[in-house]
């Protein structure tokens, strides 16, 4: 019986340390703090902005990249190692331009030794020729035997077909020395080189690439809905980031086969020239959508605090700050997509009372 009346006791014990413990962890046993009170709005009268909704044109703003329709990435035809590197990345080319040497002193070598050999047999062939005429000249006046005339056809055949060799030989030879020296094919700028000096360049490795400021046009892939409303010739309005700029491009090409998976059109756009424009830049394109009804503040009417946006509201002569969502900035002009009504009154920060915060 002690024993029952004694795990009773410590059974009562833990659960009267259990709730203290609970009521300790809420705070039962702390000085309450009295919340003050919120001061009262500050009396305005002065000028104020009225909202009021205005139509505006609605967009669907595109994921787009820059690309470069005229670019180059220029490979090794032979196998040599790299003597010089001419050009460094964004230097401007010009058509023609040499912008890497490969070491060619056994292609000289070798082509030296096929002009030696086109040379020779072409001396051999003109003696040949000549042999073969004057007993061809024999022969009529039966002066000289078929068989000596077949010799002298055959000898003069023959040596021909050596020289049309040796030239050939010595056009590759040239062809393969003309590959020592890469040239730009057109005007342009180097986007980066991949060899060094002292590098050894093997056929097919790329060794530099290059692109055409000029021909940058903007790529984007459309929704198949939206793309079918699109053609080429209409003028629309690409946003770059990385500028904060806004530019005016004209579709050019609209791909007329949509990719299965993304359900979209590839639509290209040329783009005014800018040299600050960089191929795989990233970029947005607005396509209008029509016309839309939308409540527009001016952006000096509003004032970021950390990650917040805040206005200030007249409401029956009383000035009342309060937080609102704005959406992305325009011409001056933001988009308040929450936390104000038609009607309401603004107040800009510069004509707050100095007792405002």
């Amino acid at each position: 019986m002690n024993s029952q009346l004694k795990k009773g006791l410590m059974a009562l014990a833990a659960a009267a340390l259990l709730i203290l413990m609970i009521l300790w962890m809420a705070g039962a046993f702390n000085d309450k703090i009295v919340p003050d009170t919120l001061p009262a709005g500050l009396a305005y009268q002065g000028p104020v902005l009225k909202l009021k909704k205005q139509p505006v044109p609605i967009y669907e703003e595109i994921a787009a990249t820059l690309q470069s329709e005229q670019s180059s990435a220029i490979s090794a035809q032979i196998m040599a190692r790299v003597t010089k590197v001419h050009v460094h990345a964004g230097d401007s080319v010009n058509d023609g331009d040499l912008l890497i040497e490969l070491d060619n002193v056994d292609l000289k070598s070798r082509v030296a030794q096929a002009r030696d050999q086109r040379n020779a047999l072409y001396a051999q062939l003109q003696r040949a020729k000549q042999h073969y005429e004057r007993t061809r000249h024999l022969f009529a006046k039966q002066s000289a035997t078929q068989a000596t005339l077949e010799v002298a056809t055959a000898e003069y055949h023959s040596v021909r077909a050596q020289y049309s060799a040796a030239k050939q030989r010595m056009a590759e030879v040239e062809n393969a020395l003309s590959y020592s020296r890469i040239k730009a094919t057109f005007s342009g700028r180097v986007i980066d080189h991949f060899v060094e000096n002292g590098d050894m360049a093997t056929p097919g490795m790329r060794l530099l690439s290059v692109y055409d400021p000029h021909t940058l046009r903007v790529a984007a892939y459309v929704r198949e809905s939206l793309a079918l409303t699109l053609q080429t010739g209409l003028r629309l309005q690409a946003v770059i980031d990385a500028l904060q700029k806004e530019m005016t491009v004209v579709i050019d090409e609209i791909v007329p086969a949509a990719e299965p998976g993304a359900r979209s059109f590839l639509v290209k756009a040329q783009i005014e020239h800018d040299v600050k424009l960089l191929p795989g830049m990233f970029a947005r394109i607005r396509i209008p959508l029509g016309m839309e009804d939308r409540l527009l503040i001016p952006a000096r009417y509003s004032k970021q605090v950390g990650q917040l946006d805040v206005v200030w509201v007249v409401k029956q002569g009383v000035v009342e700050r309060r937080f609102v969502r704005l959406g992305r900035q325009s011409n001056g002009l933001v988009r308040v997509i929450s936390g104000l009504r038609e009607g309401e009154q603004l107040l800009a920060p510069e004509d707050l009372p100095d007792s405002a915060v």
